[in-house]
């Protein structure tokens, strides 16, 4: 099956961050890139994608949260029993996330991506056609297989996707 993503990781995190930390953001950053970063609230919502994902006929429909996408994959994985391989360079992410992330020395995909859906479907590129019609951006981002192995290829570097650790996913901001 296609895995799908919906709209872009570490939403929350990065609206979380944008919101709450502005000083320190301001010292380096543009205030309307703050501003925009903190206004990813109106993207949280995941009911519509959620609706259109489930009558498109998909297997399994995951939320992603505190875990971040990485976490998220994982999870999604252990429920339906699969393998996977993805492409990181096809995970939506907003600039302002990567920017906001390294400042912070985050890695974006362990930060809350409450507002975006995992999605195993057997016709991903037709879901990500209906999903964006309807003003919702997402993108194929891998397939799962039948095997154990979680693989994630980045610039034709082949690695494996391992167990989030605790620290990953219950990581705070201060």
């Amino acid at each position: 099956m296609d895995l799908v993503l919906t709209k872009w990781i570490a939403l929350k995190g990065t609206s979380v961050l944008a919101s709450c930390r502005v000083e320190e953001l301001s010292s380096r950053f543009p205030s309307v890139m703050i501003r925009d970063a903190a206004g990813f609230t109106c993207y949280l919502s995941t009911e519509r994608e959620y609706q259109i994902s489930g009558g498109y006929g998909a297997a399994a429909i995951y939320p992603l949260g505190k875990g971040g996408v990485l976490g998220g994959l994982w999870n999604m994985l252990e429920q339906i029993n699969a393998g996977m391989e993805i492409d990181l360079r096809k995970i939506p992410i907003r600039q302002e996330t990567v920017e906001i992330c390294e400042f912070f020395d985050l890695n974006p995909y362990y930060t809350d991506s409450t507002g975006a859906l995992l999605v195993a479907v057997e016709d991903g590129f037709g879901l990500v056609s209906v999903l964006e019609r309807e003003g919702i951006h997402a993108a194929v981002i891998g397939r799962t297989n039948d095997g154990n192995d979680r693989i994630i290829y980045n610039q034709g570097k082949k690695r494996y996707l391992d167990r989030p650790q605790k620290e990953e996913l219950e990581k705070v901001f201060d």
